[in-house]
């Protein structure tokens, strides 16, 4: 009998009801009692739960377990090259290094977001222990290799850091037990999402500070890769910071104003600054249209950044991912020096017109480039994106990842 450790919720990860209807997979299974590759076993997934109803044994290794409260009653498996996320009927007895042989029986195979899963898994009935203490190295990727389908898998990123922004929070919330998205980043500018729990034993601790490596798993959420730190122990940077994001606005906390943004109506009031995650986006980003209710209105709306400090940047160059769909005034990108954060700024502050690569159009995202601020270097800056429509015509028109990196 296991030993059981006993955790308050069940975070992120849905358990199956033992009231599904299960299809019955068109597939030939081995015979009662012998054994089954990971591989094998998750070949057999056709796009429907499957019960196993006989003794069929899998053997794996235990990859990342509940220990530091990142992930609970679930442990991650490997077996060579595959690898699988076991979810557990109760939490605890299985440890990184344990070796195991599952019985199959009872346990489903499915998919969840994105994350093939077998559930229902009681310890005391499908797990026998092996041996313990096995390593299983990680394998060693650069954050531009990260894809889908290294999901489950154990790695190790090497010379990474929280991006700036996100300095002075923690890695969770230990009070109200909320989870946290953060964004590490390399040296070449990839970034990464890596998600921890607020049940995690290391909520309340501030981020990381410096750069270095971090140990993890490969999780899935929908179509796109979501890190989750293995332990506290594992996320190791205290190297210095290399230059990276200095400023992040991605909307994916589903707020145009949050960290110090405006929206300022000059004429109509009509098309406004939304976030959107329409089209089939993963994540969420700002939208503005003139159209509304079938009706086009003439307006000019401003979208504001904060005043930004750019003493410190010594070589700052501002990008964001922009696209647009039907006719009308192209979006504009200004910058000013002298703006006091709050007025009218067609009539306060000096504006001046900065050119970017814009969209093609129908609805096709592009990069603006790297726009150069070292001119800027010493100051403090706003930059504002300004929308124009008319009565009869006006783009619709969607901004993303605007950064500053240096």
């Amino acid at each position: 009998m296991f030993k059981k450790i006993i955790i308050a919720l069940v975070i992120g990860t849905a358990v199956i009801s033992c009231q599904k209807t299960y299809e019955e997979p068109t597939v030939v299974f081995p015979e009662k009692g012998q054994t089954i590759t990971m591989d094998s076993l998750l070949g057999l997934f056709n796009g429907y739960p499957i019960k196993f109803t006989e003794n069929l044994s899998m053997y794996a290794t235990v990859t990342m377990d509940e220990t530091d409260g990142n992930i609970y009653k679930s442990v991650y498996l490997a077996d060579g090259t595959k690898a699988l996320n076991l979810r557990l009927l109760s939490g605890g007895g299985l440890y990184v290094g344990d070796s195991i042989r599952v019985d199959l029986k009872g346990t489903v195979l499915n998919q969840y977001n994105g994350v093939m899963q077998l559930d229902s898994v009681d310890i005391d009935k499908n797990v026998v222990k092996q041996t313990v203490n096995v390593t299983i190295e990680p394998l060693i990727l650069t954050l531009d290799q990260l894809n889908t389908n290294l999901q489950s898998r154990l790695i190790k990123i090497e010379n990474v850091q929280f991006i700036a922004p996100q300095l002075n929070k923690t890695y969770a919330d230990d009070v109200n037990q909320e989870s946290y998205d953060f964004i590490i980043e390399d040296a070449s500018g990839n970034t990464a999402l890596i998600r921890n729990s607020g049940y995690a034993n290391f909520a309340a601790e501030l981020i990381a500070q410096g750069s270095g490596d971090l140990v993890c798993i490969v999780g899935i959420f929908g179509s796109s890769v979501q890190l989750l730190a293995r332990s506290y122990a594992e996320i190791d940077m205290t190297s210095p910071r290399f230059s990276g994001i200095q400023i992040l606005k991605n909307f994916d906390d589903e707020s145009i104003t949050s960290d110090g943004w405006m929206e300022h109506h000059v004429y109509g009031t009509d098309a406004i600054w939304e976030t959107s995650s329409s089209g089939g986006a993963a994540t969420d980003y700002a939208k503005i249209s003139n159209y509304v209710d079938g009706v086009k209105y003439d307006t000019e709306n401003w979208l504001i950044s904060p005043s930004i400090d750019l003493s410190s940047i010594s070589s700052p160059l501002l990008s964001f991912n922009n696209a647009y769909n039907y006719t009308g005034p192209i979006l504009e990108l200004l910058i000013s020096t002298d703006y006091d954060g709050t007025s009218n700024p067609t009539q306060q502050g000096t504006w001046t017109n900065v050119s970017f690569t814009l969209a093609p159009g129908g609805w096709v995202w592009a990069n603006s480039g790297s726009i150069d601020l070292t001119s800027y270097v010493g100051t403090n800056v706003h930059f504002a994106f300004k929308y124009t429509g008319t009565t009869s015509d006006g783009s619709t028109w969607e901004i993303d990842d605007i950064k500053i990196l240096g």
